[in-house]
């Protein structure tokens, strides 16, 4: 009976934000492809983009709201003139919305 040598266990090394942002500025001045980058420092290539692209958004501002209200108060500079209007939209399908406000 024939063994197979075990692969060397990896361990998980855990970063900080920090710590891979010093990781992405030694990979832009080292002239390498990111697999060679990876390969050379121990880290999968997977983290390495997943980590790039978390911190793209923390640096850029991440376009989603967070906290913002999905909605924003449309108000008017102008006061509405005295007198009333109608405002009808024709939607199709023979749809018709009607505004009005009486004077």
């Amino acid at each position: 009976m024939t063994t197979t040598p075990k692969k060397p266990k990896r361990t998980r090394t855990n970063r900080s934000h920090d710590q891979w942002q010093v990781l992405f500025d030694r990979f832009e001045n080292s002239g390498q492809t990111r697999e060679q980058f990876c390969h050379e420092q121990g880290v999968s290539l997977h983290s390495f983009n997943r980590w790039r692209t978390k911190l793209r958004k923390r640096t850029l501002g991440d376009p989603s709201p967070t906290n913002a209200s999905l909605f924003t108060e449309l108000t008017s500079a102008v006061p509405p003139p005295p007198t009333g209007w109608d405002i009808e939209l024709q939607l199709g399908a023979d749809i018709v919305l009607r505004l009005r406000r009486a004077c």
